[in-house]
This record gives structure tokens, sequence and C-alpha cells, in this order.
């Protein structure tokens, strides 16, 4: 049976090297959410607002329903740190006949802060503006028990996090 692995986190908390990890472990398809944004940035603009995040959020569930449809597993690297968020990808999962679990990135926020630093004078990735990052933690709902859930922590072993999702 496929399964979606809903990713969960802040900015910088390791979602993406984690999401990485999870797809190539698990053979599913990495869906996300900064490439689809890049990809169809360069087709045409999007409003940087609630509207083109909405769009790229659909785009994206259409892709995750279409895997899963297929038997193919996936994996969504998005902050999801709304409830409604996650439930609404629970539904796509559910539609599809699949599985779906929450890897709860739980970074303290001074780890976070550091990494952020250090992104600022390499450029390794994009920049996540401080009014947007706000926003997200305000927002930040994190996942409750009855959601299926994992917590990875920035000292937890990688391995070991793999191998409870066989």
């Amino acid at each position: 049976m496929s399964k979606l692995y809903i990713m969960c986190g802040l900015a910088f908390a390791g979602k993406s090297t984690l999401a990485r990890k999870i797809a190539k472990h698990t053979d599913s398809k990495l869906i996300a959410f900064d490439k689809l944004w890049a990809k169809k940035e360069k087709e045409r603009p999007i409003s940087k607002d609630a509207k083109g995040w909405k769009f790229i959020r659909k785009v994206a569930k259409d892709k995750i329903s279409k895997c899963l449809r297929r038997g193919t597993s996936a994996v969504y690297d998005d902050t999801n740190v709304r409830f409604e968020h996650r439930e609404e990808l629970r539904k796509v999962a559910k539609e599809a006949d699949s599985d779906s679990v929450v890897i709860f990135l739980n970074t303290p926020l001074e780890v976070i802060e550091a990494r952020e630093h250090v992104n600022r004078a390499t450029g390794e990735r994009h920049e996540v503006e401080p009014e947007n990052f706000q926003i997200v933690l305000e927002q930040l709902e994190p996942p409750s028990s009855g959601e299926n859930v994992l917590e990875f922590k920035p000292n937890s072993n990688v391995e070991e996090f793999l191998k409870k999702l066989d």
C-alpha cells in the first residue's frame, strides 16, 4: 500500500534534508513545495501571497494524488504547520486508499536561527523573509498523537529513525 509522508516543521528545521533521506529509504516520490514554486515561477509569475501559496499547494496535492493512485508512495516537503493543512493531505491520501504519517521536525528555535544565519552567509538555499518566518511560527500547531506522527529531533539518529518507517 502506498503511503504519504507529510513533512512538518519550521524553515531551517531540516525538513528537506530528512525528506530526501525518507524518499530514498522508502523508494517514494519527493514532492517539494519550494521546487514546485520555482518551476511554476519560470512558466509565469506567481503572486507572493496567500493566493500564490494556495495555487502551489493545489499543484502539490494533485501530484501527490496521482502518485498515490499509481501505488507510489510520496514525501511532501513543506512546512505543513497548521492542522487543517495536514488534514487536507490526509484526505488526499485516504481518497487514494493510502496511509499517511506526519514527520514532525521538532527543532529548537535557537538551532533554526543558527542554521538561518549560516544560510545568509552561504546562500545555499533561498532566504526566508523574517516576516514570513514569523507568520509561520505564529501558525505552528504541533501535531498531536492522534495524527499518526513520528517526531524527529536534531539529535535523533537518522538510520534508527528511518527503520521506524519500515
